[in-house]
C-alpha cells in the first residue's frame, strides 16, 4: 500500500524537476541586465559642480555557446546607445563581431568606466582614440563596423598573443558614414607571462566628405604590468589629423592593498599640435580608489595641469562614486 502511494508522489517530483529544468533553460537564454551610475563632483578655480557622469543599463545575452550579444544604453543628459553588437564565437583563434563597439586601438581604450583606475582617460587616449577625438568624434572610444579577434598559444588560462582587426565607418557612434572610405584599425597584444602585456596599435582612416578627404592616422605602443595588486601601465600614441600632427604619452602606477584601497600616481603628457609650442599640456595626478563594497567604488583624483604659459596652470579636484547593480 505504501509503494502504491509513493509512486504517484515520485512521478510528481520527476515532473516538477523536468519543468524546473525546462524553465531554467528558458531563463538562461534571456538577456542578463546590469548597470551602473557615476555620480561626480568637481572643484576647479573657485567653481564647483555635481553631475551624473554616466547612468547606464547593460543587456547581455548568450543564447547558444557560439553566439552572444550586448546592448548598452546611457541615460545621462540624453539617452544614447553606447554598445550594440553581436559576436560569432567560431574558435579561440578566430571570432567575428559586428555592430557598435570599442575601437581596436590603444591599450587603455578597451578599459570601461568600471575598470579604469582614474576618473577620466589619459589625454592622448581621449584626443587620439575616439573619446574626445581631434577629428571631431565624441564617441566614447567606439565606432560602427565589423572586427575579427582571437588569440594564439593558450597557456594556463591566457593567450600568449591576442589580436583585433576592425573595419569601421570612422564617424563615431549612432551615425552613418559620410564618405565611401572605411577606416581600418588593428591591435596586437603579447603576454610573455600572465601579468605582463606588450601592445602595438595602428589606425588608418579618413575624415570629411568625398572629394575633400583628409587623413586620420594613429599608431601607438604600450606596456602594462598588473598582477591584481601592483599596477604599472604606460603608452605612447602619435597621430595625424588633417594637417596637424599630435602625440602624447602617460604612465600610471598604483598599488592595491587589503583588497579595498588603491593609491595612484600618474604623469600625463600631450601635444595637440607639434608645430605649436603653446599646445603642450602636462598633467600630474594623485588619486585614491576605495571599494567599501564590491558594488561600490569611491574615486578621488587631484590633477595639477601645467602649460607653456604658466599663468594658465590650474588644479582640478574630482570625486566620483560608482554604484553598480
Amino acid at each position: 500500500m505504501v509503494l502504491l502511494t509513493a509512486q504517484p508522489v515520485q512521478a510528481q517530483v520527476s515532473d516538477l524537476e523536468a519543468r524546473t529544468t525546462k524553465l531554467e533553460g528558458i531563463v538562461s537564454k534571456l538577456p542578463k541586465m546590469s548597470g551602473f551610475i557615476n555620480l561626480r563632483y568637481q572643484y576647479e578655480d573657485q567653481t564647483n559642480s555635481f553631475d551624473i557622469r554616466r547612468a547606464r543599463l547593460d543587456f547581455r545575452g548568450n543564447p547558444v555557446k557560439w553566439f552572444d550579444y550586448r546592448l548598452q544604453v546611457d541615460f545621462a543628459s540624453s539617452p544614447k546607445i553606447i554598445d550594440a553588437f553581436v559576436r560569432l564565437k567560431i574558435s579561440p583563434m578566430f571570432n567575428l563581431q559586428a555592430g557598435q563597439f570599442k575601437l581596436a586601438f590603444s591599450l587603455e581604450n578597451p578599459y570601461g568606466p568600471l575598470d579604469l583606475e582614474t576618473i577620466e582617460n589619459s589625454q592622448v587616449i581621449s584626443f587620439l582614440s575616439g573619446i574626445n577625438d581631434l577629428a571631431g568624434s565624441k564617441a566614447a572610444g567606439r565606432d560602427i563596423g565589423v572586427a575579427a579577434y582571437g588569440g594564439f598559444f593558450e597557456q594556463d588560462g591566457y593567450n600568449i598573443i591576442d589580436y583585433v582587426v576592425g573595419l569601421y565607418n570612422g564617424t563615431g557612434i549612432n551615425v552613418r558614414d559620410n564618405n565611401k572610405h572605411k577606416d581600418i584599425t588593428g591591435r596586437i597584444e603579447i603576454h610573455p607571462i600572465r601579468p605582463v602585456t606588450l601592445s602595438a596599435s595602428y589606425y588608418n582612416g579618413k575624415i570629411g566628405e568625398d572629394g575633400a578627404l583628409a587623413p586620420r592616422t594613429r599608431y601607438g605602443f604600450g606596456a602594462r604590468y598588473d598582477d591584481g595588486d601592483i599596477l604599472v601601465r604606460g603608452e605612447y600614441v602619435k597621430g595625424k589629423t588633417d594637417q596637424t600632427d599630435s602625440d602624447g604619452f602617460y604612465v600610471v602606477a598604483g598599488y592595491k592593498f587589503a583588497g579595498k584601497f588603491q593609491p595612484l600616481l600618474k604623469y600625463d603628457y600631450m601635444r595637440k599640435d607639434l608645430a605649436d609650442e603653446d599646445a603642450r599640456q602636462i598633467n600630474y595626478m594623485a588619486g585614491f580608489d576605495y571599494w567599501p563594497h564590491q558594488m561600490f567604488r569611491l574615486q578621488i583624483n587631484y590633477t595639477y595641469r601645467t602649460f607653456i604659459l604658466k599663468e594658465k596652470n590650474s588644479g582640478l579636484l574630482g570625486i566620483m562614486l560608482t554604484a553598480r547593480f
